[in-house]
């Protein structure tokens, strides 16, 4: 038995082990400040503490906006170890499906070329930059690049146990999860096609009557999906984001803004993509450029739905969002269904091609393809994405407590005051506390401005100068007759309930704080 996949498999684990490190350190250091990650951590968890299914305290019903019941896997996790929990979730997820896949390649493929896989397309800068999710840390459709992967995996071996769970597994992610699937499997099939069929063009699979099948099934799953997320919309706030979606689009495409910014989205998505195309045609060379022309054909016809469903997606922020750039085409949770994809069938393709390769390539040549196209992706994530992580700014992360922009609202006395606190209080409380602080909080239920709570709160955390006019809020987000007492930096607002917590800390910490107002 071969054992050339070990290496590749033992540096892989050991890399993604690395960067779960990296972000429980990102996290501590308090990088992942935004809404989004909390809000899948307390969905996932709500059916635990007594909540409706998959609800949290941003936007209230979040199954009215997603179909995101994958969530409900990782509830147990995220419960027990909160942010972690999600991290967890993404590099079990990713050890899994690189094992098996080095694995597989290594009984097929040359040691080089999983060196070379490895390196460019599952542990390069592009995947580092998507992974690291800047200034949010996690979304549940990361999870998409291992479950595509796995899901690759089970077609080739034909089990159907295996499809149909890998195939559910993407489809429970979110309502988009059936368009990857669809793809990936279409093109799975067309892939086989030409190897059957090496004289021919793609086009005669048209004449088979299992991909119309296959094209039917995952295209009824996708619209079943959608009526599912319309019938739980029904007479329900927010109107569905579809209809917020398509109106936003009728009104916009003939606006000049509109379409340059989008066609400059599209060119920054295309250079994200390029590295893995260029191993895509690096290995067609390598077969001299067998069926190219069918063969890349597949590649832009498969990747048109998820790029129109992104582009779909995208709209509802256009005119409401002033960083819509930032949450369109290019961002993470969007761009990894383009990514995976063309990952996966970069991967179809060596795998279905390498048997008519006939001559072996020189043992340097991928190890000099896979430094150009490393060193190729620097560039280009620094361009299409200047919120990612530079050398500069890995430097000041490794070197730096926290994150030194939140630097003047993270006094050490007051930190360590709030973090006693968080972790004192009962579990799963609900608080209201400042951005920067909220990762302090993962394991409890943070309330945002929007007012969409469960439950109000009996904690909360404020900064004296409140830029945020967030104190203005209190009489409808925390329960009554809560006290305020001023810090340094910092006004801490507590219920009778919590109040003994409070004390027994500032007894301790900072003898000098003072109640400054009451409720009634």
């Amino acid at each position: 038995m071969s054992t050339k996949w070990i290496g590749p498999v033992a540096i892989s684990s050991l890399a993604l082990l690395l960067f779960f490190a990296f972000k429980a350190f990102s996290f501590q250091a308090l990088y992942y400040t935004y809404n989004d990650l909390y809000i899948f951590l307390q969905n996932s968890c709500s059916w635990m503490d007594g909540r409706p299914l998959l609800y949290e305290n941003v936007w209230g019903y979040d199954d009215r906006i997603h179909n995101n019941y994958a969530m409900l896997l990782w509830g147990p996790l995220i419960y027990t170890f909160g942010a972690y929990g999600a991290f967890a979730a993404q590099t079990g997820l990713a050890l899994l499906s690189y094992v098996l896949l080095l694995r597989s390649m290594g009984r097929t493929l040359a040691r080089s070329d999983s060196w070379l896989v490895l390196s460019v397309l599952l542990l390069g800068p592009v995947w580092i930059w998507f992974n690291d999710h800047p200034g949010i840390g996690w979304h549940p459709e990361l999870t998409y690049f291992p479950l595509s992967i796995l899901f690759l995996l089970a077609l080739q071996a034909q089990r159907i146990g295996w499809i149909i769970l890998a195939g559910a597994m993407l489809v429970l992610v979110k309502e988009d999860g059936a368009l990857l699937a669809g793809s990936i499997h279409l093109a799975f099939l067309s892939l086989n096609y030409l190897i059957a069929n090496p004289k021919r063009a793609v086009f005669g699979i048209l004449a088979q009557q299992r991909f119309w099948y296959t094209l039917g099934g995952w295209a009824g799953l996708f619209v079943i999906g959608m009526l599912f997320l319309s019938w739980k919309n029904h007479a329900a706030e927010p109107e569905p984001r579809l209809q917020q979606a398509l109106t936003a689009l009728s009104m916009s495409l003939h606006e000049a803004a509109f379409i340059k910014t989008h066609l400059l989205l599209l060119v920054k998505t295309v250079l994200l993509l390029l590295p893995s195309v260029c191993l895509l045609l690096y290995g067609l060379g390598r077969v001299a450029w067998q069926q190219t022309g069918s063969v890349m054909l597949i590649y832009c016809l498969a990747q048109l739905p998820l790029l129109v469903s992104n582009t779909v997606q995208s709209a509802t922020y256009w005119g409401t969002n002033p960083y819509y750039d930032s949450v369109s085409l290019t961002w993470p949770p969007r761009f990894v269904l383009l990514y995976a994809f063309s990952v996966v069938y970069v991967l179809a393709v060596w795998f279905a091609f390498k048997q008519t390769e006939t001559q072996p390539v020189p043992r340097w040549q991928p190890l000099v393809v896979g430094l150009l196209l490393v060193l190729l992706q620097l560039p280009i994530v620094a361009y299409a994405r200047p919120d990612s992580l530079q050398l500069s700014g890995l430097r000041k992360r490794l070197t730096n407590r926290f994150d030194p922009e939140k630097a003047s609202l993270l006094p050490r006395p007051e930190l360590a005051v709030i973090q006693q606190l968080a972790n004192q209080i009962p579990g799963r409380s609900s608080v209201f506390v400042f951005d920067f602080l909220i990762p302090i909080f993962h394991k409890h239920y943070n309330i945002w401005p929007t007012e969409k709570q469960w439950e109000n709160a009996d904690l909360a955390i404020i900064p004296n100068n409140d830029f945020q006019h967030l104190s203005e809020r209190l009489p409808r987000i925390m329960k009554p007759h809560y006290k305020a007492v001023r810090l340094g930096t910092y006004t801490i607002y507590v219920t009778p309930a919590y109040q003994p917590y409070l004390t027994a800390i500032l007894g301790n910490k900072l003898g000098g704080a003072r109640v400054v107002a009451s409720t009634k």
